[in-house]
């Protein structure tokens, strides 16, 4: 019969040494115990830098920077005539800047041949203020438009993807309607579902609310935060509407005479001091911004 081992001779159990935390990374703060972790910050996609465009003698962006990282939801606010849809439209291609330029994914937009640019357009969708429907084409031959001018998919996979996108924006079942026959809130879901048909790595929101009440209004809000996670594409959003700004935007930059007044979160715009962002925000008559 086998003796019993011995216990260690001051009686205490054997303990596992303690865990060693990992070093934080390069430029990272400590958090506290129980707070969720930092986010990291991805790689640029859409860098705008220095872009300056004029029309005759108005002169409306005069210097706008502004970086968008990959898979963030950048909102862009600002009123009325401060050039949000003219920004928008250098980053799809549609301007040439008189300087400055504007780079996807490392390329120079202004720098691409025709070939290229087509390229790179691909890769983005965009849900135009009025949704832009074509009113001689059902609901399924607007959403099929750039699959039969882009793909070599038969009309039976086509058929399935217009099916697929349709019943993520809500819309199953609506293929044969006319644009004529859609409420306010089913052309915009319409035109999203046409702008997310090629499967986009970008997609540009110019004003999605207008002309939508309250309600249709944060519908739409949700099928943006959805879209964006389920297809985990980068967004730019131009409004004036600061309630959606809040909901969707990872950061919201705002263009104020010609460029970006201020850039930050949600929280840091609505804590932000500068005056000219509470005006516009609360939506004051009183203060630096004066009418256009």
């Amino acid at each position: 019969m086998h003796d019993a081992p011995e216990t260690p001779s001051d009686g205490a159990a054997t303990q596992t040494p303690p865990d060693v935390p990992e070093p934080l990374p390069e430029g990272a703060e400590p958090q506290p115990e129980g707070a969720e972790p930092q986010r990291e910050l991805a790689e640029p996609l859409i860098e705008v830098q220095g872009l300056v465009k004029a029309f005759g003698d108005l002169e409306v962006l005069k210097g706008v920077d502004l970086t968008v990282s990959r898979g963030e939801s950048m909102v862009v606010i600002g009123g009325s005539g401060t050039g949000k849809s003219v920004l928008i439209k250098h980053i799809i291609g549609l301007l040439r800047p008189d300087a400055g330029k504007v780079t996807i994914g490392g390329r120079v937009v202004a720098d691409l041949k025709r070939a290229e640019l087509v390229e790179v357009r691909r890769g983005m969708g965009m849900l135009f203020q009025y949704a832009a429907l074509f009113d001689s084409m059902t609901v399924a031959q607007n959403v099929s438009f750039a699959l039969h001018r882009h793909t070599k998919m038969t009309e039976a996979e086509i058929a399935d993807r217009v099916a697929e996108v349709l019943a993520m924006v809500g819309l199953s079942g609506a293929e044969e309607s006319w644009p004529a026959e859609l409420s306010g809130g089913m052309k915009k879901r319409a035109g999203l579902a046409r702008a997310i048909a090629l499967g986009p790595e970008i997609m540009l929101y110019d004003e999605p609310n207008t002309g939508l009440d309250p309600i249709l209004t944060d519908q739409i809000n949700d099928l943006i935060l959805d879209l964006q996670q389920r297809l985990d594409v980068t967004s730019v959003t131009i409004t004036h509407d600061m309630t959606s700004a809040y909901k969707i935007a990872d950061r919201i930059a705002m263009l104020y005479e010609g460029r970006i007044e201020e850039v930050g979160t949600p929280e840091e715009i609505q804590n932000s001091s500068n005056p000219v962002v509470q005006q516009f925000i609360h939506g004051r008559a009183e203060g630096p911004i004066t009418a256009r």
